[in-house]
């Protein structure tokens, strides 16, 4: 599902003209137009709700998987570094590869850089895997709930069928929410459907600071491995062997 799904949707109910789109195939979308035609809530500006938020926390996935794409692509150049390097700088005669697969000092050295290399990459795997990707479902419950507030009320079935959009979108918390919100709109007197905007809004910013804030770390966090694993492996696999490439060429004597 897909917020331009559900505005040619909310288009075509606005003006009349059936829209071809499987229901079957968007669960959300069968589940809110039922909760409008339970509630008595319009549908349309039910799914241009949902088509919002959607929009709104798609940006925030498309940010963490830039970041973490771009974060990958520095691994794997700073990964082959290594090998380019040792290829370049056999066009200058220094013989590093040879020396890594013949002699057994090189055997040491393409066991510790490539051990230091492997470990290094798992490591910034492990690093970019923890950027937070928000749910595409976060705080829409809440919004749709809040819209039907503001029209309506929720009857026993109703409230039923929420909770089970609730366990279907895997957002049984923000029902909690939901209904905690409700005790307290009753206690205080406040309009529940503001309360519950507010607290959708709070739950995308939150998502949004939590994805910002992955991301701003990311590169900081991206040098422990970079030092502690990348950089040795590249001493060990290209400076030591060309040294020593260099030494045996030195000292070997000539005829």
């Amino acid at each position: 599902m897909n917020a331009q799904d559900l505005r040619q949707l909310a288009v075509g109910l606005q003006s009349g003209v059936a829209v071809p789109i499987d229901a079957s195939h968007h669960p959300m979308i069968s589940d809110i137009i039922e909760l409008a035609r339970e509630t008595g809530a319009p549908q349309s500006r039910l799914l241009l709700l949902v088509a919002d938020a959607l929009d709104e926390n798609e940006g925030l996935r498309r940010e963490a998987t830039i970041a973490a794409t771009a974060a990958r692509h520095s691994a794997i150049v700073l990964a082959a570094l290594p090998i380019v390097t040792a290829l370049a700088s056999a066009l200058f005669g220094v013989d590093a590869i040879g020396f890594l697969v013949t002699q057994p000092a090189g055997w040491v050295c393409l066991f510790l850089g490539v051990g230091a290399t492997l470990a290094g990459w798992r490591w910034m795997a492990a690093m970019r895997n923890r950027v937070t990707v928000p749910a595409l479902e976060t705080g829409i419950l809440v919004d749709c709930v809040a819209e039907v507030l503001s029209v309506t009320g929720l009857t026993p079935d109703a409230t039923e069928l929420v909770a089970r959009c609730a366990q279907s979108w895997t957002v049984a918390s923000e029902w909690d929410d939901v209904c905690s919100i409700r005790d307290v709109g009753r206690n205080t007197g406040i309009p529940v459907s503001n309360l519950l905007r507010n607290h959708a809004t709070e739950l995308r910013r939150a998502a949004r600071f939590d994805v910002r804030r992955h991301i701003e770390e990311l590169p900081g966090k991206l040098l422990l491995p970079l030092g502690l694993c990348l950089f040795p492996a590249f001493i060990t696999l290209t400076v030591i062997p060309a040294v020593a490439s260099m030494a045996q060429g030195f000292f070997r004597p000539t005829g």
